[in-house]
């Protein structure tokens, strides 16, 4: 956890002294186009969701993010604790791996699997569930 914590500080950092240009290093343009698109329309909300879909490209998120407008203590507390359970359910994976405990093994790959392809089946619900919370918290701010 450490290191993912670290990694993800580097990278929002460098998005942030380098810009675009060390964005367009490490990250494609369909990819910048896709995050570009998530990032203005969910913000905080929505990065912490993409944070916590196991298989995901972290690492392009935090270059992306870093290009935000998002504090830097935001970022490392949804980064990290969105991390916690893909990170908890790898390192599970691989104890039972280790431990030849290979029927716990698979059931914990087919529940990560499970849980991507609900997120992959379901993402454009997901996203439109969260702009309808979104704007009912910005009609209850203005009322």
């Amino acid at each position: 956890m450490i290191g993912l914590l670290l990694g993800s500080w580097l990278a929002f950092s460098l998005a942030r002294i380098f810009e675009k240009w060390a964005v367009e290093k490490f990250v494609s343009e369909e990819m910048r186009k896709k995050f570009d698109y998530l990032i203005g329309h969910g913000g905080v909300i929505l990065s912490f969701l993409l944070f916590l879909i196991p298989g995901f490209p972290k690492d392009a998120l935090c270059y992306i993010l870093g290009l935000t407008p998002m504090h830097l203590g935001i970022f490392l507390i949804i980064s990290t604790i969105g991390r916690i359970p893909g990170t908890l359910m790898a390192t599970l994976q691989g104890a039972k791996a280790f431990e030849h405990q290979y029927k716990l093994f698979l059931i914990l790959l087919v529940l990560s699997a499970l849980v991507i392809l609900v997120f992959y089946i379901y993402h454009e619900n997901i996203h439109h569930q969260i702009k309808k919370l979104k704007g009912a918290k910005n009609k209850v701010s203005v009322d």
